[in-house]
């Protein structure tokens, strides 16, 4: 990446993983798919030392292809790491009991049933389906400002990478105990009760968390895009929050550094963010850019969100062929917030689904808008 006065952020390094630059520290977010670490691992492992890595949440677009990039053979040094994996909800692995062998047989044969086959295929399924097993193993100190524990907001408010300050939106404690909570309800249902914490019940765990977002019950509501052909209307239509409970654990901040601010929301829900503007007793909030929730989802990006943020530069990270992300509900929502100061769109992708009216209407009706596609970096 070049050299740049203020700060680089965001290089894209595939729809899934983004590396955030300042001239003194790399920190990279999320490595998307296992299937994607080839795409982007040129651009990482020739790097001396990765000052932060941040795993937001246990999805398998978020986290598989950290899991290849650890297991490399010139992985750079990670200096800090942050991730609310089983190791940080549960506790470490138990190398003091016997191994309690019937319940590993259970919890074994429950990461065969949660596991997709892209899992198996793309990242050596025995020994590589869980992250926190794989940074016990290599001794990479995991979210060491709380001590290894969970990190969450009413926890650690905020810490420092370097000269990067991250404060914490989101999660909340209170989600990670829902969370926990649903993990035992599977334990409880399959009739397992494990004496110690084992590498199976790593594996267990974060393999049921990556696909509970499947399990939960889908929004019923039709896809407002194909009923309203309007910009207006889009962006009015009823807003319905996200229900995945592994999506609302994401890790999201507020990342300020060389007097600029990023609001990276991970794939959080919008009322994560309306709670700690409230918390905060902040009506709005000024940044530079925003990193949109879950890739320009409906269902994370609310029109009463978008009017407490205070900004011309939102930044939408995906290539379009999981969920038809960007939905133009949020493309609207946008448009409609910014009309008359002006905004810029900025997708790491040129993306084929967004109508010719929508752009059309976009250029009559909202010129302070500019939607730019197929952008690597983003320079603040």
């Amino acid at each position: 990446m070049g050299a740049a006065l203020g700060w680089i952020v965001c290089g894209w390094l595939g729809a899934y993983c983004i590396s955030i630059e300042t001239p003194s520290e790399f920190v990279l977010i999320d490595g998307g798919t296992a299937q994607s670490f080839s795409n982007w691992k040129s651009l990482v492992v020739n790097k001396e030392r990765i000052d932060s890595l941040f795993v937001t949440h246990i999805d398998n677009d978020h986290v598989n292809g950290v899991l290849k990039l650890l297991q490399h053979d010139d992985c750079p040094r990670i200096d800090q790491l942050y991730f609310n994996g089983a190791a940080q909800l549960f506790g470490q692995l138990d190398h003091t009991e016997e191994p309690d062998r019937i319940s590993d047989i259970k919890l074994q044969a429950l990461t065969e049933e949660s596991s997709t086959v892209e899992n198996r295929g793309q990242i050596g399924y025995s020994e590589g389906t869980s992250l926190s097993y794989l940074l016990t193993s290599k001794n990479i100190n995991c979210n060491a400002v709380v001590g290894g524990t969970a990190l969450y907001r009413e926890k650690c408010p905020c810490f420092k990478v370097g000269s990067m300050k991250f404060s914490v939106i989101g999660p909340e404690q209170s989600v990670l105990q829902r969370l926990k909570d649903c993990w035992k309800d599977k334990l409880n249902e399959r009739k397992i009760k494990p004496k110690v914490i084992s590498k199976a019940y790593y594996e267990a765990f974060e393999q049921y968390a990556k696909n509970l977002r499947d399990l939960a019950p889908t929004n019923s509501t039709p896809i407002a895009s194909t009923q309203e052909l309007s910009i207006q209307s889009l962006a009015n239509v009823d807003f319905e929050d996200d229900n995945s409970t592994t999506n609302m654990s994401s890790l999201s901040f507020l990342i300020e550094a060389n007097d600029k601010r990023l609001l990276y929301l991970s794939d959080c829900h919008a009322n994560a963010v309306i709670s700690w503007l409230d918390h905060l007793n902040m009506r709005e909030i000024i940044v530079d850019a925003v990193k949109i929730s879950h890739h320009g989802s409906k269902n994370n990006t609310s029109l009463e969100l978008l009017k407490r943020i205070v900004c011309n530069k939102y930044l939408i990270s995906t290539n379009g062929k999981s969920h038809g992300h960007p939905d133009l509900e949020v493309l609207a929502r946008i448009a409609d917030v910014n009309k008359d100061s002006g905004a810029e769109i900025v997708l790491n992708y040129e993306l084929d689904h967004i109508p010719d009216w929508f752009t059309t209407e976009l250029e009559i009706s909202y010129p302070n808008i500019t939607l730019s596609m197929n952008s690597s970096e983003v320079y603040l």
